[in-house]
Parts: C-alpha cells; structure tokens; sequence
C-alpha cells in the first residue's frame, strides 16, 4: 500500500493534466446514453469490481476507502490527504478514473491479481458518471416510482408503446437494425407459451388469423391472462423457489400432500393477488389477526 501511495501525487498530476482517453474507452463513450444512472449502470460494476475491497466489510477493506457510500467516496482519501477518490464533475481529479486508465500493475484497480477486469464500455460509464456529477442513489426498491421520460429516437414511427422506445434508443445507439416483426401465428404461439406454458390450438390460431381488429393481439393476451393455465404456469417458478415437492426427499422419501398450497398459489396468480399480500400470507398468515385457511397454508 505504501508503495500506491507515494505514486500518488504523481498519478493525480498526470490525469489532471491528461484529460485524453484510450481509443477504446474514447469508442465505447459513443455508445453510452446521454444520462448515467447509478443504479442501473454505475453500482453493478461498483458491486462486482470493487466491493470486495472498498465496500460494507470492514475486514476486508483497503485504504479505508468505501465506494458504496457517496460521503466515503467523496471524502478525502484517509491515507493521502488532499486526494479524492471521486470528485463530482472532474475526471481529472478523481483517482479512480487514474486507476482505472493506468497500464501501471502496481497502480491499476482493479488489481491484476484479484483476476478481476473492467471493459472499455464499464470504464466509460465509471468516467461519464463522475463527470455528470457522481450522483449516488438509494437502492432502486426504496426510491417511489417514477414515470420516465421518453427517450429520443430518431425513427419516430417505429414504437408502439413507451417500452419500445428504450429498445429503439439501445438498438440506435449501437448502431443495431430493429427485427423484422414477427408474423401473427408466431405472435401467437410465443405469447401463448409464455403466459400459458403450452401452444395454441389449431382453432385459436385460426380465430386469431382471421381477426382484423387492429387490437386483436391485445385481445389474445386478455383472453390468455384470463385462462386458468395462467396461474398453473406462473406457479410452476414460485413453486420451484419455495422447493415444492410431493415427497419429502432424500433418505425418506415418503409422500406428503401439498396440494393446499399449490392449489392456492395457482389461484392466488389467477386472482391476480397483491404480490406484498401473496409474500406476507406465505411468511406470516399464521401471525395475522384471526388467520383464515388460506393464510395458514
């Protein structure tokens, strides 16, 4: 550490002085959206690059240095005072955009022998973030949501909804044409496995071919959401969560009805059940006030 430490001064000159890019961080800064979310882009390479090490584990950080709080990365760096690990709105005084341009091993972050490494694109969105202020957000679950703003597109007549604008803005920023799209049978089918887990019948697929109502696949989907193999294919994930099984397993593997329960997590999907009611029943029915059935399971 001592040794980082006294090539310090010199590598905070050198990027001050030095606002240029390598060609590939310089290339991948063409592909990134205007505005840098924290949350999105900036805390899962934060998480998977440099927790371990400047993180919430008090035992195992370094340089008393923790870059998942915004007052420690703002802060004077403890062992160097006058040096910053983060500087909102300047690249240049900022040491972990040195450390993370630097070909130096010595210096470079993360460090070679942790055989962790950041691409281009992970570091251009580390810089554009700084220079857009280094703002840090709670986790996205505490933040009440927000309808964002649209983005801009260049090929305005191609989306149909305000999902398809994000998909449009990702494919025009990477330079990626848009798939043709799919014909009404294949629609259909894919619809129809995803909601319901099995293919459509030669009759639905004729009624859907034959209707010319503008809205038709927006009728397929209600008709779908409204088939109780809706909530046999939604349980089929939770079940395999919650580990269901009709034996016990292993050594005794006798049976055991749990029929109850998974007839009600397959209705509570199909009476389109509050997810924090379905999750609470589940972990305390049994503590609710005059527990019904249902909230015992």
């Amino acid at each position: 550490m001592s040794k980082h430490l006294f090539w310090l001064p010199i590598v905070c000159l050198f990027t001050a002085c030095s606002p240029s890019l390598p060609d590939d961080v310089r290339s991948a800064m063409e592909t990134l959206p205007d505005k840098i979310d924290f949350n999105l882009h900036v805390k899962p390479i934060l998480s998977d690059r440099c927790f371990s090490c400047h993180g919430p584990d008090s035992n195992k950080r370094k340089a008393g240095l923790r870059l998942d709080q915004a007052e420690s990365a703002y802060a004077e760096l403890t062992e160097h005072p006058g040096y910053f690990a983060v500087k909102p709105g300047k690249t240049g005084h900022s040491q972990l955009v040195s450390r993370i341009l630097t070909e130096d091993p010595e210096l470079m972050m993360p460090p070679p022998a942790s055989d962790l490494v950041l691409s281009s694109a992970e570091k251009a969105i580390l810089i554009r973030w700084i220079k857009q202020g280094a703002v840090y957000k709670p986790l996205w679950s505490l933040i009440p949501p927000e309808r964002p703003k649209l983005p801009e597109v260049s090929h305005k007549t191609w989306p149909k909804n305000g999902i398809d604008y994000f998909i449009l803005q990702k494919n025009e920023l990477q330079s990626r044409q848009q798939a043709e799209e799919a014909d009404k049978e294949t629609l259909l089918r894919r619809v129809s496995l995803d909601l319901t887990g099995l293919p459509p019948t030669l009759e639905e697929i004729d009624a859907f071919l034959a209707d010319t109502d503008p809205n038709a696949y927006e009728k397929a989907v209600d008709r779908l959401l409204a088939s109780p193999h809706f909530g046999e294919r939604m349980a089929t994930d939770w079940m395999d969560l919650a580990r269901f099984a009709d034996t016990h397993g292993y050594t005794v593997d006798r049976y055991r009805d749990m029929s109850p329960w998974r007839d009600w997590v397959i209705r509570s999907f199909n009476e389109n059940m509050p997810y924090d009611r379905f999750v609470t029943w589940q972990l305390a029915g049994d503590l609710l006030p005059d527990p019904t059935r249902d909230q015992i399971l």
